[in-house]
């Protein structure tokens, strides 16, 4: 018994989890068709453009991105084909992955309400890329992606044990433990090892997925050290101020945090100012 709410065993493994909702859980054919091509090492530019271009909404949205305030180029951008000139394959296939999953993955649950969530995960991938960017990481630009999905293991959880998932929040509040300690001690698991797993399904890179499982305790990454702690940073500030977190930086930041990226906490003010901005702009467009 723990805060008066009994844990229910047995529990699914996270194979087990995942297979029971897997009609829920796959990736648009678009995407996978991108994917494809990847393969294709006799693929052109034009290929690639064409398939984006064949699903309007996905060829607007991905333009509409590329002209926000997030990538700041000076001129307009108005094709796909000039995209993929300029932003290559690898920043493509991030952005047609990420505008995917956030408008196919709708899992039902009744404890954050799906813009919400998607709100917050935009954030933290906005605020990702321009910490990585502030840092000078090598290829930061590829922590937008992962930090906009790097919370999807919590979209299976709210669907699929939404008792323990409430729970859980509620004994995260009380300050003794975090989220995933939490959802550890009533699950077995918690959200970064279900959402890295589905990424192995979907066969993401496995940068994505390492990050994706140690983001809730960044020392633990054996590798990607630097980018885990930078997503575990802007995940907690875009609970603090998306998720309505009642924790701050301090509770939710751990104190290593500031030491391995060489920065501190003043020096995010002002990029939390620019990724509010560029989130507002693509709200409006990807959200809607």
């Amino acid at each position: 018994m723990l805060n008066g709410f009994e844990i229910k065993s047995p529990l699914n493994s996270i194979e087990q989890t995942l297979q029971e909702i897997s009609g829920l859980i796959s990736l648009p054919e678009i995407y996978l068709k991108f994917r494809r091509l990847m393969e294709d090492p006799a693929a052109t530019i034009e290929d690639f453009s064409r398939v984006v271009s064949y699903d309007p909404n996905l060829s607007s949205t991905v333009l509409r991105i590329v002209n926000s305030s997030l990538f700041g180029f000076s001129g307009q951008i108005d094709t796909i084909t000039r995209t993929v000139s300029l932003l290559g394959i690898g920043q493509v296939h991030d952005l047609v992955l990420s505008t995917s999953v956030m408008t196919s993955l709708e899992l039902p649950n009744d404890i954050i309400p799906l813009k919400t969530f998607w709100r917050c995960s935009l954030f933290s991938g906005v605020l990702a890329r321009l910490l990585a960017n502030q840092l000078k990481i090598r290829k930061g630009e590829r922590l937008f992606v992962i930090g906009l999905l790097h919370e999807i293991g919590h979209l299976v959880i709210y669907a699929k044990y939404p008792e323990q998932a409430k729970q859980a929040i509620l004994d995260s509040h009380d300050g003794i433990q975090s989220l995933h300690e939490a959802e550890q001690n009533l699950l077995g698991l918690h959200y970064g090892q279900v959402g890295a797993r589905l990424m192995a399904q979907w066969q993401l890179p496995v940068l994505f997925q390492d990050i994706t499982n140690f983001q809730p305790t960044p020392t633990n990454a054996l590798e990607h050290l630097l980018e885990t702690t930078l997503v575990h940073v802007a995940h907690s500030y875009a609970h603090i101020l998306f998720c309505n977190a009642e924790q701050s930086p301090k509770q939710l930041i751990i104190p290593e945090a500031w030491e391995i990226l060489n920065l501190m906490p003043d020096q995010i003010e002002s990029t939390l100012e620019a990724a509010l901005k560029a989130c507002s702009d693509m709200e409006k467009f990807i959200l809607n």
